[in-house]
């Protein structure tokens, strides 16, 4: 285990080693009836018992029989519920853009749907406002907020910390200079290594630019993530350079192809090859790409709550005045990114699948709801539901360095998990039929969680932009 990654990863241990208990969890919590998948298996099995003490499970497939302490909190459960792992997002947005003046962070009250969703930990992939993220996550490890597991990315390693004012890496952005040094780079990781963050998100570099991220971020024993085609359909880092140089996970695509028509079956095949040999993770973000398309075809199963309650009554109008947004890919498109995840797949690569929202910050649909379309975008695509289910949880922690102790329902891992009612491996869309949500060893009624975070996120009013603004300080004058 890396000491530096349980430290940043909000673990909360001690020198010792031990895990300290969340002061709200208690202190011996019996789970027991019904079904469990633990992500090892491909099978879900009887639960006749898992017990959590101080915030990890100590014990699973306990006999009926067993005696308890009067201290132990019993949780019965009926024949027709399911125990999974907590879920994991690979690429979480917590970013929203009302003001069409870029993107900034609100963590609080997203953070809440997403726990209410059974998302117990989150990584945020590339942040415009990382100190809101780190103060949230300061906020919900003290005990103070309750929100899901803060993972957090620090800034976008590369251009695209001027968001779309930059399209490739050539472009200059204040934040990230066209003249950057190899020494200012590992400045920057050492940076937000030191605040915490989990892994490194890397977007509009150049190759030499990722190799020094790369490089500096394994030094701290962190891993990375690539966007690598840019705004003009072209590659500032291919799939195969990337893997070449050390990357961890690849987000989006493999081929710059916008259809099938235009691939290289070649090239695909010597990309899935080296996604094999070099162990390298991949996020497809399914969900994204189909966007509009993919909803209006599936409207009632991707589309079953009412997500714009939990934005203001002001931020409401603001995003319906905005209107519909573009698919954010045609068919083909989204076609060729099927091709690209299932070949992967089928050349024995499910291990190296995660799950990754990467919902569009534009419209009034949050991400917490958003990760279940991506689990139904994956069923659709052609994934088996325990594939799909192993993705959304042992290969997510597995891919941020945290699979020892998140993930999966194993003695000594922490006690992440959500209680769904139905079969989530005869249907994937009983994973949100959410019962309860367990967070170290924390019960919350996803009801409750809800409840309060109706008509919270977004500006108040007119007299509400100030913190709705994206500021980008310049790498050279920031404080640091």
């Amino acid at each position: 285990m890396k000491k530096a990654i349980l430290a940043i990863a909000l673990l909360l241990t001690s020198l010792s080693g031990t895990i300290v208990a969340d002061p709200k969890a208690d202190n011996k919590l019996l789970i027991r009836g019904g079904w469990l998948f633990d992500s090892v298996s491909a099978e879900r099995r009887v639960n006749s018992g898992i017990l959590i003490e101080n915030g990890v499970i100590t014990a699973l497939d306990l006999p009926d029989t067993r005696v308890h302490s009067q201290d132990t909190k019993i949780v019965e459960l009926s024949d027709d519920q399911t125990v999974l792992p907590g879920l994991v997002d690979l690429h979480a947005h917590y970013g929203f853009d009302f003001l069409d003046e870029g993107r900034v962070e609100e963590a609080a009250y997203n953070g809440i749907v997403y726990l209410a969703n059974g998302v117990t930990s989150t990584w945020s992939a590339g942040e415009f406002n990382p100190e809101r993220i780190i103060a949230q996550r300061n906020l919900i490890e003290s005990g103070e907020a309750v929100g899901p597991r803060l993972l957090s990315s620090g800034p976008y390693f590369g251009g695209f910390r001027c968001e779309y004012k930059v399209k490739v890496a050539a472009d200059n952005c204040v934040a990230w200079p066209n003249d950057i040094t190899d020494q200012e780079i590992r400045n920057e990781v050492d940076y937000w290594a030191g605040n915490g963050i989990t892994s490194v998100k890397i977007k509009q570099a150049t190759p030499h630019e990722m190799s020094i991220i790369i490089d500096q971020a394994k030094k701290h024993g962190l891993t990375t993530t690539g966007h690598l085609a840019n705004y003009n359909i072209e590659f500032d880092v291919s799939t195969q350079q990337a893997i070449k140089l050390g990357i961890d996970r690849i987000e989006h695509q493999l081929l710059l192809a916008l259809s099938p028509e235009e691939a290289d079956q070649e090239e695909l095949d010597t990309a899935v090859k080296l996604m094999i040999d070099h162990q390298v993770f991949y996020d497809a973000n399914l969900q994204m790409y189909g966007s509009v398309n993919l909803r209006d075809k599936h409207l009632e199963e991707m589309v079953w709550t009412n997500e714009g309650q939990y934005f203001t009554p002001y931020a409401q109008k603001l995003l319906l005045q905005r209107g519909p947004p573009p698919p954010e890919s045609d068919w083909p498109e989204y076609r060729q990114r099927l091709i690209e995840l299932m070949a992967l797949y089928n050349s024995g690569g499910e291990n190296l699948l995660v799950v990754g929202t990467d919902e569009p910050v534009y419209t009034l649909l949050l991400p917490g709801f958003a990760y279940h379309r991506e689990l139904l975008a994956l069923t659709y695509a052609g994934l088996p539901n325990h594939i799909v289910l192993k993705a959304a949880t042992l290969n997510g922690a597995t891919a941020l360095g945290l699979g020892d102790m998140l993930g999966s329902l194993e003695v000594n891992k922490l006690a992440d998990l959500i209680i769904v009612n139905g079969n989530p491996l005869a249907d994937i869309k009983h994973t949100r039929n959410i019962h309860r949500v367990i967070k170290q060893g924390v019960v919350h009624n996803p009801k409750t969680l809800l409840k309060s975070a109706e008509g919270k996120i977004g500006p108040k009013d007119e007299n509400d932009h100030a913190q709705w603004i994206l500021k980008i300080p310049p790498l050279r004058t920031a404080a640091k």
